[in-house]
């Protein structure tokens, strides 16, 4: 059975290409036959397939790792190196684990998470301070330490290039690198230079990174930081940096794309205007270079958070206060200068357009505000933005700019200023990192923008683009060209492996007739356009392998670099390439009265890296102007562009970088949704094919990375051998005998000219056994030297013990023989005590038993006592309980028998009174019986009638006096309560001046008592409590008192209407029982009348007068009614007759006492109005006393 037979076996797990997740997992449903012409297999999502395979067998599909190798922190040790094993770990290391650094050989590659990890604070630094790569978990700062640690050893100059696309990561992991070389390389005997070299990369962000599509914090340049170090006593401290930047983006200052912002400072500048009122700064919508992106502000982060970092970051480096508000005042005016309007102008005389010149207003505030700030003519700024000069042989010519050229010259005017304030910045930042000691190494730290591809790519992505082919080579010549020189140049046999050589790429861009050649080309040339240079590139470089020209139009063209084909648009290529502003407005700024911004226009530009920043003449921060000669302006003509100064200052990095050792770190973008710890395949394996981690896999897999010279393995490894087998002579013959004695196979090690190669592990291996022998040598001469030390030291201990021991046991015998004899004493004494013991325990038991019964006895004895006297007790109260119940049972029943005797008698005497009412009514019999007796009755009746009307006076009269009793008594008792209610106001006023001093002694006291704040709010809510409870009562009492004046004087009106109403029954009872005795005697007359008539009827006598039945006409002063009327008037009680006065003292008496009570209410008023002012006057501060007041306050 072969080998791919017994790998591929039934259910074998294998990788097979999907298009959405490029590598899916499968499992083998049947075991491969060499000549199979298929595979069936089943896919992790469950669908069976079948593979199609060649007849060799050499297209079967990748084997996956066994599942204890997924997830190994270094993708070289993985037993299948491809491309699905090298996806798949990374994938399980960082969505499952959430590790984002993995190794690859030499390389580290760290995936942007797009969340905050806890892994670079002080605690993780020391953890990872002195251990080789490979002892700790992968990390930026284990890379650091590897290049650290060979800057200590080799004393060599290094370098870290960190590469990826834009949005990777690739700034954040410079900054950490850098972090970490401060923290180790610091020291407290030094003035912080680590705090100066971590404190530049605010600065460099706020003013050189800015939001982008694809990345927040997007580096917009170029930055190679060197970090400078020296040997003191075989450690390196950190001396100082410098910073070298690249190529910085000016055209965003003046454009962005939909979703991007302008460089942070501006927006941080905006958000923390309030600090300077003085550049009359709005938000940043307000601003024309602001807001095209249309996105002002960035998820998590703070402005004013970040100005107020930088501003102290920039104290920090040596800034002083001037400069910074100088530097703010700079960029403000670069705000205020696009906002600028450049309007129409018309003809003189009409209303047509001139087309060919345009107008800017003299009032325009925001040219005004910019002159003002950058202390420059606001007339001549607006005159060189309307007009520019045209140099002729003897003359100048003046030509008015149009509308697009002059906002063109605008933005070139504000790029310009933009890019020399972040000159002038970086060459402060230099002079204060770099101290002008002697260099004795360096570690360079590169960020670079990484690789750029967008819907508009322009001239700034074209110089990214080639930057990054150029790194590309780089890094293909360390990793692959130079590995297998190095071992042809060793005489090692070596597979020649083909990789991808981007040299073509470059070639297109940079070679003669080339993309940058062509550009420089065009430049120069009068009437040169974007148009005609894009056509001499379709006609130049069309035999480029990698130069496309376009479908249709011939304004664009594309290039296929390492990681993808771009598009390029050539409009603005030229004017970019130029970088041309009118020389009359720099005139102008150079001419301005702030220093600053002369200084910023007269800098020049330099290439960074090949000028040693010790010798620039700089002076606190600022760049000295030398007066001695004049400067050299460069003609256009002679002036190089854009593109030759990229080109190279890239010549040069590339030249620092060769040589220095690298480090690499490649950052991998996960996603482009910026979502943390999102994982897009396609676009993960795009960025591994293209930075060259699945190549270095490869190579690491199948080349010796670990390399020594034959004198240092000698010197090192010497004593894995014995000596017989050494030769100094001939060093390589010794090494071959150490190195074939443990490492047996033959395959793990090679044997150059001048080294020795091994495969990854090999030297980690002898490190062991060196170790191991070590070990084993030292243990066994520490054995012998310890075993002479120890012997000597026994002998003579040895006779010293002897000694000891002979003294020792006469001392011995002596002491047991005496041991002997206390024993025997010990046991007679002990045999008298131990009796004597007995007894008295005895004695006391009994003693102790006599009184126990004692006490016993007596509390049986008590207990019995109080039982019995309970019992007694119990007894009495029964029989006093039963005595109260019968007597309740009685009072109950006897109340009972009263209630109904009651009712009985009620009904009896209701009897009686109906039977006496009927008997009453008789009367009227009478009074049919009497018909002769009408006209009396008749007269008696009118005499009631006008009694009746008397009466009815008296008693109006008398409802009067009543009344004015009840309000004559009402005023008294108003009276009575207004003292009361006096007396209470002036008490409370008394408690309220009172409060009012505790207020204010209180008050001064208050600073001294906040610690006992909360205990008097306590004692302050329980005191307003009571007084609350207090002015309850007092209210509670004033209406018991008013209810009860009430009720008073309800009862004293009850009582006279009482009294009135028995008068006038007691009236009508004596006028009734008067009118009964007078019919009883007109009865009687009548009857005597009666008597007589018969009597003269009798006598025949003839009587001439009136008779019974006409008597009422004759006479109406009858006998009977004027007894009735006399009757009534003479029997009237004499209290009725007190109050029978006359009308007009009535009148009188009544008018006074109104004029009585009117007075009372006006004193009272007065009383109420000067109480109300007092309390305002005297009012409390705190709320609780306001309701309190109100009631003190309140009037009857």
């Amino acid at each position: 059975m072969s080998s791919e037979e017994m790998l591929y076996a039934q259910g074998a797990k294998i990788w097979v290409p999907h298009a959405e997740l490029v590598w899916e997992s499968a499992t083998l449903e049947e075991s491969y036959r060499k000549g199979a012409g298929f595979l069936k297999i089943c896919t992790e999502s469950g669908r069976l397939k079948e593979v199609k395979l060649k007849a060799d067998g050499s297209d079967l599909p990748p084997l996956r790792n066994p599942a204890i190798l997924v997830g190994q922190n270094d993708l070289t040790t993985l037993s299948y190196l491809h491309e699905p094993g090298v996806l798949h770990n990374l994938r399980v290391r960082f969505c499952e684990r959430q590790i984002i650094y993995t190794y690859c050989g030499i390389i580290l590659v760290a995936i942007n998470p797009y969340a905050e990890m806890p892994l670079y604070g002080p605690s993780i630094i020391r953890a990872y301070r002195g251990h080789a790569m490979g002892d700790l978990e992968p990390h930026i700062f284990a890379l650091a330490e590897e290049a650290y640690t060979k800057l200590e050893r080799e004393n060599c100059n290094l370098s870290i290039i960190v590469s990826g696309e834009s949005g990777a990561g690739k700034t954040v992991s410079a900054k950490y690198a850098m972090r970490y070389f401060a923290a180790v390389g610091g020291s407290e005997s030094e003035t912080q230079v680590e705090r100066k070299v971590l404190a530049s990369s605010p600065i460099m962000e706020a003013f050189g990174n800015a939001k982008t599509t694809r990345n927040d914090n997007s580096s917009r340049f170029g930055k190679f930081t060197k970090l400078l170090f020296r040997n003191q006593m075989g450690v390196m401290y950190l001396q100082g940096a410098t910073m070298h930047t690249y190529l910085l983006e000016k055209s965003r200052v003046v454009y962005q794309a939909q979703g991007e912002r302008n460089y942070h400072i501006f927006y941080q500048l905006c958000a923390a205007r309030s600090k300077y009122p003085e550049l009359v700064l709005d938000h940043q919508d307000k601003f024309q270079f602001l807001n095209m992106g249309g996105a002002p502000e960035i998820e998590r982060v703070s402005d004013v958070e970040q100005f107020n970092e930088t501003v102290q970051a920039m104290t920090v480096l040596g800034f002083s206060i001037q400069q910074i508000a100088d530097i703010v005042k700079i960029l403000a005016g670069i705000l205020h200068l696009g906002n600028i309007q450049v309007s129409k102008k018309f003809n003189e005389g009409s209303e047509e357009e001139d087309t060919d010149s345009c107008d800017i207003f003299h009032n325009d505030i925001h040219l005004q505000i910019t002159g003002d700030l950058l202390r420059v003519s606001a007339e001549d700024l607006r005159r060189w933005l309307l007009m520019r000069k045209i140099e002729s042989v003897n003359e100048y010519v003046l030509i008015p700019n149009s509308i697009e050229a002059a906002q063109a010259a605008r933005d070139a005017l504000a790029k310009h200023i933009y890019a020399k304030l972040f000159q002038y910045i970086v060459g402060v930042l230099n002079k204060s990192l770099h101290n002008g000691s002697k260099q004795c190494s360096f570690i360079g730290v590169l960020d670079i923008y990484g690789f750029e591809t967008f819907e508009v790519n322009s001239f700034e992505q074209f110089c990214i683009n080639y930057a990054n082919e150029k790194l590309q080579q780089q890094f293909n010549q360390h990793v692959f060209k130079l590995e297998q020189e190095e071992y042809l140049k060793e005489g090692i046999t070596w597979t020649m492996i083909d990789f991808y050589d981007n040299q073509p790429c470059i070639d297109l861009i940079e070679s003669r007739l080339g993309v940058l050649d062509l550009l420089d080309e065009e430049c120069r040339m009068p009437k040169g356009s974007d148009e005609s240079w894009a056509g001499k590139l379709i006609g130049k470089c069309s035999k480029f392998p990698h130069f496309e020209k376009p479908r249709f139009g011939s304004t664009s063209f594309f290039i296929k670099h390492f990681s993808d084909t771009v598009e390029y648009d050539v409009n603005g290529f030229l004017e970019k390439n130029r970088d041309t502003v009118s020389k009359e407005l720099t005139q102008v700024l150079s001419e301005s009265n702030m220093s600053l911004v002369k200084q910023v226009m007269t800098l020049e530009e330099i290439d960074t890296l090949g000028v040693d920043p010790a010798k620039s003449s700089t002076l606190g921060g600022r760049v000295v102007i030398s007066a001695g000669r004049k400067q050299v302006v460069p003609s256009k003509q002679h002036r190089k562009t854009v593109g030759s100064q990229f080109q190279e200052s890239l010549a040069s990095l590339i030249s620092t970088l060769h040589a220095t050792t690298p480090h690499y770190v490649r950052c991998i973008k996960p996603n482009d949704d910026k979502v943390a710890f999102k994982w897009e395949t396609a676009k993960i394996i795009q960025q591994l094919r293209a930075c060259g981690v699945l190549e270095t896999v490869r190579i690491s897999a199948a080349g010796f990375p670990s390399r020594w010279l034959y004198p240092d393995f000698y010197m090192r490894y010497q004593l894995l051998v014995y000596r017989s087998k050494l030769d100094k002579n001939d060093m390589k013959l010794s090494c071959r005998n150490i190195v074939m004695k443990w490492i047996q196979d033959e395959d793990k090690y090679r044997f150059g000219n001048t080294q020795i190669f091994f495969r990854a592990g090999q030297v980690a291996f002898l490190e062991q056994v060196r170790a191991n022998l070590r070990k084993k040598y030292i243990t066994i001469v520490q054995s012998v030297v310890r075993r002479f030390i120890y012997r000597r030291k026994f002998l003579r201990v040895q006779i010293v013990i002897n000694g000891i021991q002979r003294h020792a046991r006469g001392f011995l015998a002596r002491q047991r023989v005496q041991k002997m004899r206390e024993a025997r004493a010990g046991l007679i004494l002990s045999k008298y005590a131990r009796g004597w013991l007995c007894r008295r325990r005895y004695l006391r038991l009994r003693h102790s038993i006599s009184g126990i019964q004692t006490y016993a006895r007596g509390m049986l004895a008590r207990r019995k006592f109080h039982a019995m006297r309970d019992h007694y007790r119990a007894v009495q109260i029964q029989r006093f309980v039963r005595g109260a119940l019968a007597r309740r049972a009685y009072q109950k029943r006897r109340r009972n028998i009263i209630i109904c005797q009651a009712a009985i008698r009620r009904f009896l005497a209701r009897r009686k009174f109906k039977r006496m009412k009927a008997e009453a009514k008789t009367i009227s019999h009478m009074e049919n019986k009497y018909m002769g007796l009408e006209n009396k009755i008749i007269s008696m009746q009118q005499r009631i009638d006008e009694l009746n009307r008397d009466n009815s006076n008296l008693k109006h009269k008398t409802s009067e006096i009543s009344v004015l009793k009840m309000k004559l008594e009402l005023k008294k008792t108003l009276e009575a309560e207004f003292k009361n209610v006096k007396a209470a106001c002036q008490d409370k006023d008394k408690l309220i001046e009172a409060l009012n001093k505790q207020l204010e002694a209180e008050r001064d006291e208050k600073m001294q008592l906040l610690e006992e704040n909360g205990h008097a709010q306590e004692e302050w809510l329980s005191q307003k409590q009571t007084w609350r409870q207090e002015n309850e009562e007092l209210r509670r009492q004033i209406d018991e008192i008013i209810d009860m004046a009430k009720n008073a004087e309800v009862s004293q009106r009850n009582q006279e209407d009482r009294m009135l109403a028995e008068i006038d029954n007691r009236e009508l009872n004596e006028a009734y029982q008067r009118a009964i005795k007078d019919k009883e005697v007109i009865e009687n007359e009548n009857y005597m009348l009666k008597e007589e008539l018969s009597r003269l009827t009798a006598g025949n006598f003839s009587l001439h007068g009136r008779k019974a039945s006409n008597a009422s006409s004759q006479n109406e002063d009858d006998v009977g009614y004027a007894s009735a009327k006399n009757t009534l008037d003479i029997n009237r009680p004499p209290d009725l007759l007190s109050k029978n006065y006359s009308y007009n003292d009535s009148t009188s008496l009544v008018v006074k006492l109104r004029a009585i009570l009117e007075e009372e209410k006006q004193k009272h008023k007065n009383l109420q109005e000067q109480y109300i002012k007092l309390a305002s006057r005297h009012k409390p501060t705190e709320d609780s006393f306001r309701p309190a007041c109100r009631l003190t306050g309140r009037g009857p």
